[in-house]
């Protein structure tokens, strides 16, 4: 499973801080967490670092 959000911004996008914890304790238990930094191999081509956050994407939608 891949995730393109630290843990710390699931409860935003779920809404709840108790339902993300919840969430993401179920996930991890047992698994190898391995989280990467730096640019995106994917978007190398594109001429952009990063892709525009969901709160970006959700405020222009308004």
């Amino acid at each position: 499973m891949t995730w393109n959000l630290p843990f710390s911004s699931w409860a935003g996008v779920f809404g709840d801080q108790v339902v993300a914890a919840a969430m993401i304790d179920r996930i991890v238990h047992h698994a190898d967490v391995i989280a990467l930094k730096g640019a995106s191999y994917r978007l190398r081509d594109r001429g952009v670092e990063t892709l525009p956050s969901i709160k970006a994407e959700q405020e222009s939608l308004d």
